[in-house]
């Protein structure tokens, strides 16, 4: 029951690694919850400050060796300690994704899944805190069972719009290194690593590297799956520390 705990939800809240394996056909998961950052910074505009993200969350819906994934944040309220003074507040930015499964776990094989991402402007540039920039990701998703753990990992490509030069991009490489471990039936702890590399030496704002790393708790109660986690940054762009809460409720839409 150990080994296989993992595998009940198959999502990685309040980890941002993408799990490779998929949702069940007929089945729809709902994500919610809240994050504070403490000194998020935004380095295209200049600002920063300590970051509350309401209603962050999104919705997942299975079908078969597909999973379709649209992700965003209802808001996004900044008190600026850098660049400024006072309270910004606007949309965060749209995801939406697909994932495609190319090969199931078995003996010694791994899970591996084809994963694409569209990052929509949503978040303005008119209050600092959005780019007005539409971006593109492809990546590799690779996981398997390790006794009570299941670990697993991605790289990818990313293409971001270059926030200073108009007809421009930013092409980096995207990664992440997880691990979910069991440690009661109802009851996982969960780390990674997740950031993103920029070959140029000296890339425009909005295109520099990022690195983070979280740790949490997962558990299964009153119909939901709670998650709790704390973040940090690695560069001198991501935030100092973090806090994230959620919850994640499976409907079954058909069968």
């Amino acid at each position: 029951m150990l080994a296989c705990a993992p595998a009940a939800w198959a999502q990685q809240r309040p980890l941002l690694t993408e799990d490779p394996r998929l949702i069940p056909e007929g089945a729809m998961d709902l994500e919610n919850g809240v994050a504070y950052y403490n000194r998020a910074r935004f380095p295209v505009t200049g600002l920063g400050g300590h970051q509350l993200a309401i209603l962050d969350g999104g919705a997942h819906f299975g079908f078969g060796r597909a999973e379709f994934q649209m992700r965003g944040t209802l808001r996004n309220n900044v008190w600026l300690t850098e660049g400024g003074t006072g309270l910004r507040a606007d949309w965060g930015d749209g995801e939406i994704a697909t994932k495609i499964a190319v090969v199931t776990a078995s003996g010694r094989r791994p899970d591996i899944s084809f994963r694409t991402l569209a990052v929509l402007p949503n978040a303005s540039n008119e209050d600092g805190l959005g780019v007005d920039g539409t971006h593109f990701a492809a990546e590799i998703l690779v996981g398997r069972p390790a006794g009570p753990a299941y670990l697993f990992g991605k790289i990818g490509l990313g293409i971001l719009d270059d926030a200073e030069r108009a007809a421009a991009q930013q092409d980096v490489m995207t990664y992440g290194f997880a691990a979910i471990v069991s440690v009661s039936e109802r009851v996982r702890l969960a780390a990674e690593i997740n950031g993103r590399m920029n070959p140029q030496t000296h890339p425009t704002l909005g295109g520099e590297d990022r690195a983070h790393t979280r740790f949490g708790v997962q558990w299964e109660a009153l119909g939901l799956r709670w998650d709790l986690g704390v973040a940090a940054g690695l560069t001198r762009w991501d935030h100092r520390l973090g806090v994230v809460f959620g919850t994640t409720h499976r409907f079954t839409l058909w069968q």
